[in-house]
């Protein structure tokens, strides 16, 4: 009974990784995609989209970066045949200067909003295999921005030049001895 039923996958992809494998799979000529395993008798050809590896990293106070490196393998009846695959996709990707349009959940592209990714290197792996390795840059709000103006902190600077400032004997004479000399040679003040 369960080899009648059809199996579904269902693929929940962040909008980046789903819009760089569409772009990949449409400049390739609509290879068959495989994403989770290549079957021991799979077509050709074929474009394998295993899951990038994440580097993480702080970006600024209200940001953080999560760097991405894809792997993705692309097979053909002959080395040559899956390296003209694959340069098809660099060389779309280099002509349209990296950036590779967002699409919806629908497939759709969103107007003016892309993913920008790094230079995409290319190389023959084997007989009938290529690997198209695709980087970028994914900038993303921390969950709490809203809360990070709390977070702040002021810095109060008293300046004791203006007049009617005083500053205690004790911290005089730390000045004095701590001091850096401002004399040009470097030697101690006399």
């Amino acid at each position: 009974m369960a080899a009648d039923k059809e199996v579904i996958q269902v693929l929940e992809l962040e909008q980046e990784i789903a819009s760089i494998m569409k772009y990949v799979i449409d400049r390739a000529g609509k290879p068959a995609p495989y994403y989770w395993e290549v079957p021991a008798h799979f077509a050709v050809p074929s474009a394998y989209f295993p899951m990038p590896e994440i580097d993480t990293g702080g970006e600024t106070f209200l940001t953080y970066y999560m760097d991405y490196a894809w792997y993705i393998k692309i097979f053909h009846r002959t080395k040559e045949g899956a390296y003209a695959l694959g340069l098809a996709v660099v060389t779309a990707i280099r002509a349209a200067r990296n950036l590779v349009p967002l699409i919806a959940e629908d497939g759709s592209e969103v107007e003016e909003s892309w993913v920008r990714l790094n230079d995409p290197k290319l190389k023959i792996l084997d007989d009938g295999a290529a690997q198209l390795t695709i980087t970028w840059r994914s900038r993303r709000p921390y969950n709490d921005t809203a809360a990070g103006a709390q977070r702040s902190q002021s810095f109060y600077v008293d300046v004791f030049m203006k007049s009617g400032k005083e500053i205690s004997d004790a911290y005089a004479e730390a000045l004095e001895r701590y001091a850096i000399p401002l004399n040009s040679n470097g030697a101690k003040p006399e």
